[in-house]
């Protein structure tokens, strides 16, 4: 009994295990997305940043708020300096000649002291808080960019696993009509209806198809790999796509295309934070002329005594305290702040140029993204035509071939053209499904899809 509970527990274990390594989990694209989101490697380093320049932007306020310090020191002088002194200011008369080497200061010297500042005004603060908080909201449309790509990455990664699923579904399925006609060749060369060539001839076409098969299923692998490296997932993990690769929505509206305001896309709010951040980094360059102000306070205890018992009385200890105000007014620097504006000027300037570059740029992508979804719709129903054609001239052809009145030949060219077919066609379906996810992103609309 005990052995075969142990048998059982054993087996049950090899099940699990089983279970557990063939598991796979099925991810719609709205889901592979949401995994993105969460796990890809570039989402998380932005979300450090934003992190990053949230404490940034408290670091800079810190330095606005009082600065309270506190010190304490203890000395030991193991030899007390000593000075020369004319021996008449010791004697009081005028006629003692030469000098007398006197101690100042006690052995044993304490200090207690805190001292406090409080920045009252300095142009470079107000402008620096303002630069970190404008650095923070930079960097949330930076992580809008970077989840953009994202979105952008996973999405036609997984298209692209569906059309090699696709061509490996295709190809299986040539490849069992290959078979049967190939056993019904054998049939008939057996029979003496028909030559071995035609056998042979069907042999090497089923061979092509299973070597191609091997191919296109590591594309599978490839592909899906790809996919889940942009969803941040680790390659070992196995999963299963569940979205078709039929109904894709391909219609869009040209009004959205003629009215779309080029300041939607993220590339523009980046560029125009990092134009606003050069100007405030001229106008911190300029606030450096005007006077800084700074109040300081401060309050301590010290003492001093040649007897180390003495240093911890409280009666030797002696107070002091001192509030003060600082102005700091800038006067002549060698001209640094006057060329240090004009090159920031010219950063600026270089980014001006950058932002019609970039204007351009978007506008051109916008033109090329259209025009390129038209021609791959275009060119897809050809290839549909082309594809229900071929299909139409394979089944025909296959007929006439049983019926005895076709030959082996006309067969193969029929397949042959008929798998052609099909590639061509799911290569111009991947081209449009590209193209219209371009045409997502050139209109800013890619997350929302």
């Amino acid at each position: 009994m005990k052995r075969l509970t142990k048998g059982s527990l054993a087996g049950l274990m090899l099940l699990l295990i089983s279970f557990s390594a063939t598991a796979q989990t099925e991810y719609s694209l709205q889901q592979a997305i949401e995994y993105a989101l969460l796990n890809n490697e570039n989402l998380l380093n932005a979300e450090l940043t934003r992190q990053d320049a949230e404490a940034q932007v408290f670091e800079t306020r810190a330095d606005g708020l009082p600065q309270v310090n506190a010190n304490f020191n203890f000395t030991d002088n193991l030899v007390i300096q000593r000075s020369p002194i004319p021996r008449a200011f010791i004697s009081g008369n005028p006629d003692d000649e030469g000098v007398v080497q006197v101690a100042f200061g006690s052995q044993y010297f304490g200090n207690f002291g805190i001292t406090a500042t409080q920045m009252i005004w300095d142009g470079s603060f107000f402008i620096g808080l303002k630069a970190a908080k404008m650095l923070r909201e930079k960097v949330e449309v930076d992580k809008v960019k970077a989840e953009v790509d994202v979105i952008e990455q996973v999405t036609k990664a997984y298209y692209l696993v569906l059309v090699n699923e696709t061509r490996v579904g295709l190809i299986n399925a040539n490849i069992a009509n290959l078979d049967s006609t190939l056993r019904e060749a054998r049939v008939l060369y057996e029979n003496g209806f028909a030559e071995k060539i035609d056998v042979s001839r069907l042999q090497v076409q089923m061979n092509n198809l299973e070597a191609e098969r091997k191919g296109v299923d590591q594309g599978v692998n490839v592909s899906k790999n790809l996919l889940k490296m942009s969803m941040g997932m680790p390659v070992s993990e196995q999963i299963v796509l569940t979205d078709p690769l039929e109904g894709i929505d391909f219609d869009y509206n040209l009004n959205d295309v003629n009215n779309f305001s080029l300041q939607e896309r993220v590339e523009m709010q980046q560029l125009n934070y990092l134009r606003k951040l050069a100007e405030l980094d001229i106008k911190n360059t300029y606030s450096q002329y005007i006077p800084k102000v700074e109040f300081s306070a401060g309050w301590g205890r010290n003492t001093g005594t040649n007897s180390f018992s003495d240093v911890w009385k409280g009666d030797q200890w002696f107070s002091n305290s001192a509030i003060g105000v600082n102005v700091s007014i800038p006067i002549f620097d060698g001209l640094r702040k006057k060329y240090t504006v004009q090159r920031k000027k010219v950063q600026l300037q270089t980014l001006d140029n950058q932002y019609k570059q970039l204007t351009n740029s978007l506008s051109q992508e916008l033109i090329n993204a259209r025009e390129a979804l038209d021609v791959s719709l275009e060119r897809l129903e050809v290839q549909q035509a082309n594809l229900d054609l071929a299909k139409e001239v394979s089944d025909i052809t296959r007929e006439k071939y049983r019926e005895g009145v076709g030959s082996n030949l006309e067969v193969l060219n029929a397949e042959e053209d008929y798998k052609q077919s099909e590639t061509n066609y799911l290569s111009a379906l991947y081209d449009a499904i590209i193209a219209r996810v371009d045409l997502n992103k050139a209109l800013g609309k890619l997350k929302d899809q």
